[in-house]
């Protein structure tokens, strides 16, 4: 269980959760808002994202009366939508994104099988995010992308790292001025634009590796399924690598066959290099002046 004392929470946010969906009806009533259900989450504070006025039509007419809030008519593919998403809350509003197909969470837990088990509580993780960003003066918070209690432990970073699009938490930043955080891929690798764009706004991102979704990625069908190719992916992430050339760089080893993308501040090295350097030359010189 992730350590108590970075369990510690403050006042506690007054938070929505924004679910874009397209062409899942069916599997947002089964999945996600069943989910959110379970964790008894208010359903007031939920607000799902449709791409048309067709799919809000559907939409109505599949999901249960008085699981969520209010169905809102965005725009089509995930990109445009949550910039539409930043720019429909007021700024600074803490939001949840949320994907339509999430199955359930769990948490680490050294003393358990595999090293893991059911999340007990989803409202002390959101929780947690929050004041974890308030704590890290960051704006936007995430979990393990994977789950798998092998890979997973307690600690929380804050520093450059990939945050996973299926279910993360920001303090809105709208699209507009200096701090705003504007989406420019329509499709694949938007989440890693999301990561790194917050990360040169913010200096941060918090990830917490003691939580993690169970999803089904690249498998379910619909969303983002409707229009994703390998070729799709590829272009995805070779923009990425183009447009910030000091945070990402080309993954090609991945199990799931599509190509990834790896994040790591290379500035950060180039710095604490001439820092190195600096420190060098300046033992150097006062060697020489003491000689």
């Amino acid at each position: 269980m992730p350590s108590s004392k970075t369990q510690k929470i403050g006042h506690k946010v007054d938070y929505v959760i924004a679910i874009p969906s397209y062409k899942r009806a069916e599997t947002l009533r089964d999945k996600s808002l069943a989910v959110l259900k379970e964790y008894k989450i208010d359903p007031k504070r939920i607000d799902v994202f449709v791409a048309n006025k067709e799919e809000e039509k559907v939409y109505k007419e599949t999901l249960e009366p008085g699981s969520y809030h209010k169905i809102v008519v965005g725009v089509p593919k995930i990109g445009p939508q949550r910039n539409f998403i930043s720019n429909y809350y007021p700024v600074g509003k803490p939001v949840i994104h949320m994907d339509d197909d999430i199955q359930g969470f769990i948490e680490y837990s050294p003393s358990a099988k595999r090293n893991e088990k059911k999340l007990v509580s989803l409202e002390r993780v959101i929780q947690r995010g929050f004041a974890e960003c308030r704590k890290h003066n960051c704006r936007l918070w995430g979990i393990y992308p994977t789950p798998n209690g092998y890979f997973m432990n307690d600690k929380v970073d804050h520093d450059l790292r990939f945050i996973i699009g299926c279910f993360n938490g920001m303090f809105n930043p709208g699209t507009k001025g200096p701090k705003g955080v504007k989406l420019e891929l329509e499709m694949d690798k938007e989440d890693y634009e999301r990561s790194v764009r917050f990360y040169i706004a913010d200096g941060g991102v918090i990830r917490m590796r003691g939580y993690a979704p169970k999803t089904a990625y690249y498998t379910e069908k619909g969303g983002n399924q409707e229009f994703r190719t390998k070729k799709s992916v590829m272009d995805g992430a070779k923009w990425m690598v183009k447009t910030f050339p000091d945070y990402a760089t080309l993954n090609l080893t991945k199990k799931s066959g599509y190509p990834e993308v790896r994040l790591r501040d290379k500035t950060k090295g180039a710095e604490a290099e001439e820092e190195t350097k600096s420190k060098r030359k300046g033992k150097t010189m006062k060697k020489k002046q003491e000689d």
